[in-house]
Formats: structure tokens, C-alpha cells, sequence
């Protein structure tokens, strides 16, 4: 039997994500069996399978923020189709540190909290770097030659040749990286990540700006009773027992009514955006 897209939507509303912990906090939390979410290959991956749904299902995305901006405010315009979380990662919605606390059974949510902290610290130049490699690649990237318009319009491989050479992305290109080669560039873009992240560390921001992933790792890992892999071979992997942890949370905070606001209203808007009641 030929497998269609109308077998793959055939549910009232399909929602696409980056990664297994994304299906999985989203598919827990939600506990909705009128949504179906369903797993690509990251954030390029769930771009080109919205994109490429047809209209008539109702299809939508949900990716990291990273370090872009989040969308949340346009969320609700019928042209969003992918929604991007006012989070750097899904993870950093899983710091709940009083939920880590009380499946860890033996630390504080104060300690936990202040474990996440320090590491955080330890990350803030990391970061920086990340931010600013993210900055020069949208800088760099910034007018790559687009593919011809017409399908039909190039004759030979000199006119190929031709249609590269003459793109405006060349000198463009050419012009940014000599930019970014330049120290005197790089250092005021440095500082001035380095000094926002900091304030980010001043106060609470950090839990919702750093990479959520790197902590949840750290935490996993560090925190007595949040990892129950075996001690002894066949242990899981790494991101196996990451999976496995934030399956716990995300039940946890449904049984005790501390899902993430953010995540409530998410679900809202894309049962709206299907019609759904």
C-alpha cells in the first residue's frame, strides 16, 4: 500500500518538531490525542516539511529560539505556521527546580538551583562564542546566490558559469568576511554579548536563555536520583537517559498541575489555528 501525505496528516492537527525530547515533553504535557506531533530532523527539517504540507491539512511547526528572536507575539496570525518557544531549548522549559526536587528525593530545589547557576557561569564565555559564530554565519550567509528563476533559461554550461559570476553575493561576501577577520570587528560584538549574558546570569533570565540542553545534561548528571540508568553494561546512552529523564519531568508537572505556562498557551493557539474547540 502507497503511503501519501493524506495518510501521514490524517489526524485533526500535526505538529512538527525538532527532536525526540521535544516530541516528548510536548506529546506528555499535552496529553492532547487530537494533536499529532511528530519528529523531523531539526529546525531545517521541520521548516521543509511545514512548508511542503499542503494548505489544506493543518500542519505547523514548533522549533527552539536559539538565539533568534522568539514569534510568540505573532503566534496567532494565520500566516505562523512555524512557532518558535521564548526559549533558547525546549529543555530550558524542564528547569523546574522544585519538579527536579521532588523526583530527585534527596537535594533541595534552592541546591539544584544553585548547581544550574554555577554551571551557567562556568558556560557564559561558551555562549558568547556560540552567539557571535551565530551573528558572522546570518552576517556571511546574507544573499547567497539564489537559483535561477526560470527552469528553463540556462543553455550551456558558460551561461552557468555567467549567471554564478555575476551574483552580487561574491562582493558582498567578500566585503563581510574581511569585516569579520578584523579584531578591532570582533571585539565590540564579544563584549557586548559577553556583558548581556552577564546580566542574563544577574538574574533570572539565564534559565530561559542558555543553552537548556547543556544544563539538563549537567543536572542529569550531577543531581542524585534523576538518573536511574544501570550501573552495570548495557548502560543507556547519554541522550537515551536525557530522553528518559525528561519523559519524568514533563509527567510530573502534568500530575502536578506545573506545566509551563507558555506551553498551555501553545497548545491553545495551534488547537485554534485547526479549528479545533
Amino acid at each position: 500500500m502507497k503511503i501519501t501525505q493524506r495518510d501521514l496528516y490524517r489526524g485533526l492537527l500535526t505538529v512538527w518538531v525538532e527532536d525526540p525530547v521535544s516530541h516528548a515533553v510536548l506529546t506528555d504535557v499535552w496529553g492532547d490525542p487530537q494533536i499529532n506531533v511528530l519528529v523531523s530532523d531539526g529546525k531545517p527539517g521541520v521548516m521543509h516539511m511545514v512548508n511542503a504540507s499542503p494548505r489544506e491539512f493543518h500542519v505547523y511547526g514548533v522549533v527552539d529560539r536559539d538565539f533568534d528572536d522568539d514569534n510568540a507575539a505573532n503566534w496567532t496570525s494565520p500566516g505562523c505556521r512555524v512557532l518558535r518557544l521564548p526559549a533558547h531549548e525546549i529543555e530550558n522549559l524542564l528547569l523546574d527546580f522544585e519538579i527536579l526536587a521532588s523526583l530527585s528525593g534527596s537535594e533541595s530545589a534552592t541546591r539544584i538551583r544553585t548547581l544550574a547557576h554555577d554551571h551557567a557561569q562556568k558556560m557564559r564565555f561558551w555562549m558568547v562564542c556560540c552567539r557571535v559564530l551565530w551573528d558572522m554565519q546570518r552576517d556571511l550567509g546574507k544573499g547567497f546566490p539564489e537559483r535561477p528563476p526560470n527552469p528553463v533559461g540556462l543553455h550551456s554550461l558558460d551561461e552557468v558559469k555567467r549567471y554564478l559570476e555575476r551574483s552580487v553575493y561574491w562582493p558582498e561576501h567578500d566585503s563581510a568576511w574581511q569585516r569579520w577577520r578584523q579584531g578591532h570587528v570582533r571585539s565590540p560584538w564579544i563584549e557586548a554579548a559577553c556583558d548581556d549574558f552577564q546580566k542574563q546570569l544577574d538574574g533570572d533570565e539565564w534559565i530561559r536563555s542558555f543553552s537548556g540542553k547543556e544544563i539538563f545534561h549537567f543536572l542529569r548528571s550531577k543531581v542524585p536520583g534523576l538518573d536511574l540508568a544501570p550501573a552495570r553494561a548495557p548502560r543507556p546512552k547519554p541522550s537515551d537517559r536525557d530522553l528518559n529523564l525528561a519523559k519524568k519531568i514533563a509527567r510530573k508537572m502534568r500530575e502536578l498541575d506545573r506545566i509551563p505556562p507558555v506551553l498551555v498557551e501553545l497548545r491553545q493557539v495551534l488547537r485554534n489555528k485547526a479549528g479545533l474547540a
